[in-house]
């Protein structure tokens, strides 16, 4: 699908599902999930308790901080210094954080949050990403955008974590993302890219901690059921149609996952928004179907956009609409 066309199809795949999505991305970023997911996808978390990782690994309250810190090379460093004027902490701990720079455009972190290493006292800067339904297909590599974003969370860390050219305070960043419309055939699948030393000729090595700075992390959900836990947790909470009340029974019976007040609210109102939405996405996906058609005709044939609407029957209160997108 080409970027036009994703364009056109976001148009109708709006309202309740940017409030789906809001909901969704502050149910992942409580603590208690972030915690299972930096254990399954993190190594330098795979040996320790969900409970140290919760209460001790994890900084801040990601939640907390919603729409507080911009994250740019230009803008988060600047909303830093300011913090440290007021005397508040300097490090991120914010999510949903939004970065319009002016020099490299305009892109966001859905939830971005920093965890201490346990095994060195280090912190790692992670980002987690959720790429709902409507846009998955968006005309470029995911996989490159979450190159870009882990790039850009190195850069910003210059004259913060170090200053000049002391370029040995660059800490380690991950950038996570949840993908809900896994690409054809590759549903229920986890991939991992990294940096990698690979000897060429000669002899010796460089240590690891120099050159492994820039993880990413492909998580693809998927409608058929998987043996993978953290797979089969994440489509409950996402992708499962059952009621919010079976869910956080289940959730805690077999995944010790024990909801907060706010964590139950952010279930039952995503359950009834996906409700609204799966009952539009039909409809949906005929009028974006419909656009496609036009364009198409007009392309292929004498007839005017006029002409055209009136063969298909496009209701007047409708036609605006349509004429703005083909």
């Amino acid at each position: 699908m080409s970027v036009e066309s994703s364009t056109v199809k976001g148009v109708f795949m709006d309202g309740d599902n940017a409030s789906y999505d809001r909901n969704a991305k502050k149910f992942l970023s409580e603590k208690a999930l972030l915690a299972r997911i930096l254990k399954d996808l993190v190594a330098e978390f795979r040996e320790c308790s969900l409970k140290d990782i919760e209460e001790k690994c994890i900084e801040g309250e990601p939640k907390v901080a919603i729409n507080k810190v911009p994250v740019a090379p230009d803008l988060t460093n600047a909303a830093r210094e300011t913090a440290k004027k007021k005397g508040s902490p300097s490090k991120i701990k914010g999510s949903r954080n939004e970065d319009s720079s002016s020099t490299e455009g305009g892109i966001t972190f859905d939830i971005l949050f920093r965890a201490i290493v346990p095994a060195t006292g280090e912190t790692i800067a992670l980002i987690i990403n959720m790429e709902p339904q409507r846009t998955v297909h968006t005309g470029y590599s995911l996989v490159r955008r979450g190159v870009y974003y882990a790039c850009r969370m190195i850069s910003s860390q210059k004259e913060v974590e170090f200053k000049g050219e002391d370029f040995d305070g660059i800490k380690k960043v991950y950038t996570i993302w949840l993908v809900m419309d896994a690409p054809r055939g590759g549903s229920n699948s986890i991939r991992r890219y990294e940096i990698k030393e690979k000897i060429l000729h000669g002899h010796g090595h460089e240590d690891a901690r120099n050159y492994d700075l820039m993880v990413v992390i492909m998580v693809y959900l998927g409608k058929q059921k998987t043996r993978h836990r953290l797979l089969r947790l994440l489509h409950l909470i996402f992708l499962d149609k059952m009621k919010a009340a079976e869910k956080a029974k289940k959730l805690k019976d077999e995944y010790d996952l024990i909801l907060t007040p706010d964590m139950e609210k952010e279930l039952t109102e995503m359950g009834s928004l996906a409700e609204g939405i799966a009952e539009r996405a039909r409809m949906e996906e005929k009028e974006f179907t419909i656009v496609e058609n036009m364009r198409k005709m007009i392309k292929n044939s004498n007839m005017t956009l006029q002409q055209i609407m009136d063969m298909l029957e496009i209701p007047m209160k409708d036609r605006e609409k349509y004429a703005a997108l083909v």
